[in-house]
C-alpha cells in the first residue's frame, strides 16, 4: 500500500469500544506515522534489561499495578528521543488525565513538536457496553475474539493454541460501566481542554470502521494539507 508521509502529531481518545486503536493504526499506515500505544510500549520496555525496564517490570508484571505519571514521563522521553524529528506521531490514549497534560506537552516541546489535533471518537454507553461485553480472550495466548463474529461459542477452546476462552472481569457489563465512569471523570476534562484550544475533532463512533476513518480524514484535512 502506498504511504503518504505527513509530519503531524495526533492524539486519539475515546471510551472503551470506540476503536481508537484500530483508527490509530489506519492513520499510521496511511500517513507513515509512528503509532504510540503507551500501554503496549510500557510492556515492551518492561522486557528490557535496563534500570527503567526492571522498574516497570516490577510494577506491571510482578506487583500487577499501574505505573505512575513519573514512569510514564520517563517512557515518553525514551520514545520521543528515539524518533527522528521528521517522523509524525499518532498517540493512542494518552494523555488520559489532566495531570498528564503538562508533562506531555513539555516533552513534545522539548523535542520540537506540538499536538496538531486531538481526535475524540464519541460512542454511546449502550454501544460501548455492547461491543466490549462481546469480547473474549484466550487465557493462554491472549488472542482477542468477538463473540458472534470470530467465535460462535465461548465454551470452545482457542482455535490458535487450544487454550480456554474467557470473559475478562473488565469486559463484563459491570466492568465496562466502571471504566466508562473513569473515562468521564478523568479523560473528558482533557477533551474539553483541547476543545477550548480549537484543536478538537469530534467523530461519531457509532459507525463502521471505514466510515469512522473517512470522517477522521475529513476532520484532519486542514493539517494534512499544510
Amino acid at each position: 500500500m502506498f504511504h503518504v508521509p505527513c509530519f503531524m502529531n495526533l492524539v486519539i481518545l475515546g471510551p472503551q469500544g470506540s476503536g481508537k486503536g484500530t483508527q490509530a493504526e489506519k492513520l499510521a499506515e496511511k500517513f507513515d506515522l509512528e503509532h504510540i500505544d503507551m500501554g503496549k510500549f510500557l510492556r515492551e520496555v518492561a522486557l528490557l534489561d535496563t534500570p527503567l525496564g526492571k522498574e516497570i517490570n516490577e510494577i506491571i508484571n510482578i506487583k500487577k499495578e499501574l505505573v505512575d505519571d513519573k514512569i510514564l514521563k520517563k517512557v515518553l522521553h525514551v520514545k520521543l528521543q528515539d524518533l527522528g524529528r521528521e517522523k509524525g506521531i499518532v498517540f493512542d490514549g494518552v494523555p488520559r488525565r489532566e495531570d498528564q497534560m503538562a508533562y506531555f506537552e513539555e516533552a513534545m516541546l522539548e523535542f520540537g513538536r506540538k499536538i496538531d489535533k486531538i481526535v475524540t471518537i464519541d460512542l454511546s454507553e449502550k454501544e460501548s457496553i455492547k461491543r466490549i461485553s462481546a469480547r473474549r480472550i484466550c487465557e493462554k495466548c491472549k488472542t482477542t475474539y468477538i463473540l458472534g463474529k470470530d467465535i460462535e461459542d465461548e465454551k470452545k477452546t482457542c482455535p490458535k493454541c487450544g487454550g480456554q476462552i474467557i470473559l475478562r472481569p473488565d469486559d463484563s457489563e459491570e466492568g465496562v460501566r466502571k471504566r466508562l465512569g473513569i473515562f468521564k471523570e478523568e479523560t473528558v476534562p482533557v477533551v474539553n481542554y483541547y476543545k477550548k484550544q480549537g484543536k478538537l475533532a469530534e467523530i461519531n463512533g457509532d459507525q463502521s470502521i471505514e466510515k469512522v476513518f473517512e470522517e477522521i480524514l475529513v476532520k484532519i484535512k486542514d493539517i494534512v494539507e499544510k
